[in-house]
C-alpha cells in the first residue's frame, strides 16, 4: 500500500512539472518572449480583425485583442498608436500562446509590430 501511495506521489508530481511546462511554452515553440503570429488586417474595430498568414499553432481568421498600454512598434522600432493599424496592414502579432475558443478565435496580443 506504502508503494502504490509513493507511485502515486511521483506520478502526480511528474504531470504537476509537465502542467508547469507547458503553461511556460514547455521550451518549445514559444520564444522569451511569446508566441509569434504573422497576420494581415482584414478589419480593425474595437478588436483587430486579422487572416493568419504564418504561424506555428494558429491558422485561418482571429480577433487580437489589443490591452491599453500595449506596445505597438514598426519594424525599425519607432513607436506607433492602435490608429495606425489600418486594414491591408501587416503585423507580426507576439501573445502568449492561449487562444480563446470562440468563433473566430481570439488572443490578447502582448506586442504588436505593423511590418507593412
Amino acid at each position: 500500500m506504502k508503494k502504490i501511495k509513493e507511485t502515486v506521489g511521483i506520478i502526480m508530481l511528474i504531470l504537476s512539472l509537465c502542467t508547469l511546462c507547458a503553461c511556460d511554452g514547455g521550451g518549445k515553440g514559444e520564444a522569451p518572449d511569446g508566441f509569434t503570429m504573422r497576420a494581415t488586417v482584414i478589419a480593425v474595430r474595437d478588436k483587430i480583425e486579422v487572416e493568419v498568414t504564418e504561424a506555428e499553432y494558429a491558422s485561418g481568421i482571429y480577433e487580437i485583442i489589443t490591452p491599453v498600454g500595449i506596445a505597438i512598434r514598426n519594424s525599425e522600432g519607432t513607436s506607433l498608436d492602435r490608429a495606425d493599424i489600418t486594414v491591408g496592414s501587416e503585423l507580426i502579432i507576439t501573445y502568449n500562446g492561449q487562444t480563446m475558443l470562440s468563433l473566430p478565435p481570439q488572443v490578447v496580443a502582448r506586442e504588436i509590430v505593423v511590418v507593412s
